[in-house]
């Protein structure tokens, strides 16, 4: 938890909450941005899988693969690197089918049908 919450939550927060060991709600999760979003109870798997297809319809699968690799690499690379790196992933984007496929489906104002490749 050293290592990953400051992280997620920033230092202040972090050490507020490993120190005092108090758990917290989902109103406070959601102001220091442990969670992106917050569901009444009785909603929650029905938002969630909403938030599942809306990703896996409007979303290249290998977008979402190289995006996370890269958030998750870039917490220890110097600025440079990252860069470097994103630029690479990007011009290598526009040559995959799910590039062709994501101005296609804009362009056309359809469903897209992305394959991962």
């Amino acid at each position: 938890m050293a290592w990953m919450l400051p992280r997620i939550i920033g230092i202040a927060n972090a050490l507020d909450r490993l120190f005092s060991a108090q758990t917290i709600d989902a109103a406070e999760a959601l102001r220091m941005g442990l969670v992106n979003r917050v569901f009444p109870h009785e909603t929650f798997l029905e938002k969630a899988q909403e938030s599942a297809q809306e990703l896996a319809s409007t979303v290249s699968p290998r977008s979402l693969r190289i995006i996370k690799r890269q958030v998750y690499e870039a917490m220890s690379q110097p600025l440079a690197e990252a860069f470097d790196i994103s630029v690479r992933e990007m011009m290598a984007c526009f040559r995959t089918e799910d590039f062709k496929e994501g101005v296609a489906h804009f362009v056309k104002k359809r469903p897209a049908a992305f394959t991962g490749k």
